[in-house]
């Protein structure tokens, strides 16, 4: 078997010399042709709901079903093939590492999630260490075929074309179907808002011609408009005063009459930012925060901007990285006008005391976390957060004793810019962030060669089957009633929790069918216990996506439903990052040949010229950007963006 791309993969990983695996399972050798090995990256027990990935309860049924293979879809006794799957699962923080000594070792199981592989999935297949599964998906997934000749886009990114032109699938994705579950995104102090802004003079006028033409008045930001004489698409704001009213239970009843000068109840552009940032100011300063360095407005990532794009991407969009343009073109972006719109706003925002001052230190945050004990402390007025930080959370936390009362966050979506650079930086919508959007998600699983003599049409039976509404709701909303009551559990989880019922009930309403969770927002159970989730050859139930014909009531509050509806304001359109399964290994190494370096260099000069002003370096910053070959991998995937465009 080949090993040619080992040596680049496993640097440093064969010396374990052992798989270092937790859980228990049959050998990926076992000579039961009905049972398949299978590792996943955790079993979400956490030694307490059970000690192996086998007793999980979607699993124990799942083991105890029989597969229709003629039909292509789940059967019954006496009716169909019965299969087994056994686990075997990593340390936690020893996934990398586990994997690739896995692979490299040839001690893989039948099934491989592929969450942490980063190299060509192809290459795995040329290598004999996954099947090309292309003649079982065509014969036995038909359900899985018709998913994908309806969304050819999909298709494109999950299957490899060779130079005939034939159609391979070595791999099954998970598949969204809409943009899953938006968790993360900015949030801000919608109390300080009420509290310390002012409203506006003027407002954006959304019933002026102009305005219903253009999407914005003729002159923004309000500042530009007042000096220039022209209001056209301003109207007087007849709010003269904020008010808000928490109600009863804030999270669900909290209402309140902030305008933004956008017009809007919620902030739409950078100047409806750059307004609240006045009012965060006078809220740090009310509480002595001044010289606080974990005290701000805002920060951002420590390397000066987020490859993903998100804020980035708000000023004529971009990402500082490989871009896919609105005509499908793939530039590197990180010495666009764009780019620059983007550091010439954060320098403003550092100059004004408004940015983080010690942004550039914090390389050991994550981006959604970044200073968590300042937000958490009351001390910050907006940060990339999570839907979970939203409502009345950071009231138990925050040191002053009035935000102990009314500390209230909000989501919010990326802003538009209305007021840096040119008219082609200016209105238009972020179009790349992170974020699962529809179509396939990162991972997904491999069937490997170990896997070639057992009972391939009931596996590929089964996994037909996950990419259907009753398969996608096993692992997207877990066991109905009627799939509990159909067997034994041992453990039972759902009747030690309380879910005899189901884990989740179907409902009417308005004709359209909703999916109802049984468990609880504030439950502190760990749902992926009781949900298939880590099965992640599926297809996966948003709620969020276009022309369904369903919905999903999680029983999220209404901050929670509001945060998700802005994170979901956008499509994210600009990024490549799906389409990195596709390189080859030779081209990854290209690929990281030329960014390694070129990062390593962009991550010591953006923080300097957010710091000490844009045009201090940019021409010499262009000119070494410049140096570096991204012309060559924007070829890369460039070609794999025409194939997905059909071009």
């Amino acid at each position: 078997m080949k090993r040619r791309w080992i040596s680049l993969l496993l640097t440093g990983t064969l010396v374990l010399g052992s798989l270092a695996m937790s859980g228990c399972g049959n050998s990926s050798d076992s000579g039961d042709a009905d049972t398949f090995s299978w590792w996943i990256v955790t079993t979400d027990g956490d030694g307490t709901y059970y000690d192996k990935y086998e007793d999980h309860p979607g699993v124990q049924w799942l083991n105890n079903q029989y597969w229709d293979v003629d039909n292509h879809t789940l059967g019954e006794e006496g009716k169909g093939e019965n299969i087994k799957f056994t686990f075997q699962t990593p340390i936690a923080g020893s996934e990398t590492d586990n994997f690739n000594t896995m692979i490299g070792t040839g001690e893989y199981t039948d099934l491989v999630d592929l969450s942490y592989y980063t190299g060509s999935i192809a290459a795995l297949a040329e290598d004999g260490v996954l099947m090309d599964i292309t003649e079982y998906v065509e014969e036995y997934m038909p359900d899985y075929v018709a998913l994908l000749d309806e969304h050819p886009a999909w298709k494109s990114q999950v299957t490899t074309t060779d130079a005939d032109g034939n159609v391979h699938y070595y791999y099954l994705p998970l598949l969204n179907d809409g943009p899953r579950d938006p968790w993360d995104g900015f949030v801000y102090r919608r109390d300080w808002v009420v509290k310390y802004a002012e409203p506006t003079e003027y407002v954006w006028d959304w019933d002026s011609a102009y305005v219903q033409e253009n999407g914005h008045p003729a002159v923004t930001p309000l500042e530009a408009a007042v000096a220039s004489g022209n209001l056209e698409g301003w109207k007087a704001n007849e709010v003269t005063e904020f008010t808000a009213n928490p109600g009863d239970d804030p999270d669900n009843t909290y209402t309140d009459n902030v305008i933004f000068p956008s017009g809007t109840g919620n902030p739409l552009t950078i100047s409806d930012w750059e307004w609240m940032f006045e009012a965060f100011d006078a809220a740090l300063e009310e509480r002595g925060y001044g010289d606080d360095s974990d005290a701000y407005c805002i920060t951002i990532p420590y390397q000066g901007y987020f490859e993903y794009g998100d804020l980035v991407s708000s000023f004529g969009g971009g990402n500082g990285y490989y871009y896919i343009n609105d005509d499908g073109e793939v530039t590197f972006d990180a010495a666009s006008d764009n780019f620059k719109t983007y550091l010439e706003c954060m320098n403003t925002w550092n100059d004004k005391g408004w940015l983080d001052t010690q942004f550039e230190t914090r390389s050991g945050d994550l981006f959604y976390m970044i200073n968590q004990s300042g937000f958490n402390q009351g001390k910050v007025g907006m940060w990339e957060g999570m839907v979970w930080d939203t409502g009345t959370k950071i009231r138990t936390t925050c040191m002053d004793a009035s935000d102990q009362q009314d500390a209230f966050v909000m989501g919010c979506a990326f802003p538009i810019n209305d007021m840096y650079g040119t008219a082609e930086q200016m209105y238009h919508e972020p179009d790349a962030f992170y974020g699962e959007t529809a179509g396939p998600a990162t991972g997904g699983v491999g069937i490997t060669t170990k896997a070639e003599d057992k009972n391939l049409p009931a596996l590929f039976t089964y996994l037909n089957w996950c990419y259907t509404r009753e398969g996608a709701l096993l692992g997207s909303m877990g066991l109905s009633q009627e799939q509990y009551e159909s067997m034994d559990f041992d453990p039972d989880n759902y009747a030690e929790y309380g879910f005899t019922d189901g884990l989740y009930h179907e409902e009417d309403r308005d004709g359209v069918t909703t999916y109802v969770t049984h468990i609880p927002q504030n439950s502190t159970l760990n749902g992926n216990a009781f949900i298939t989730g880590r099965l992640t050859a599926r297809l996966q139930l948003t709620g969020t996506g276009d022309d369904l014909d369903y919905d999903i009531d999680n029983g999220e509050s209404e901050v929670y439903q509001a945060c998700r509806e802005a994170y979901g304001s956008y499509d994210s359109t600009g990024n490549v990052i799906s389409y990195a399964t596709k390189l080859t290994d030779d081209e990854n190494e290209q690929a990281g040949d030329v960014y390694t370096p070129l990062k390593d260099y962009m991550n010591q000069v953006i923080p300097r010229m957010i710091k000490n002003g844009v045009d201090s370096e940019w021409d010499e910053y262009v000119k070494t950007v410049d140096s570096y070959d991204t012309k060559s991998v924007c070829e890369i995937y460039q070609k794999y963006v025409d194939e997905a465009l059909g071009r």
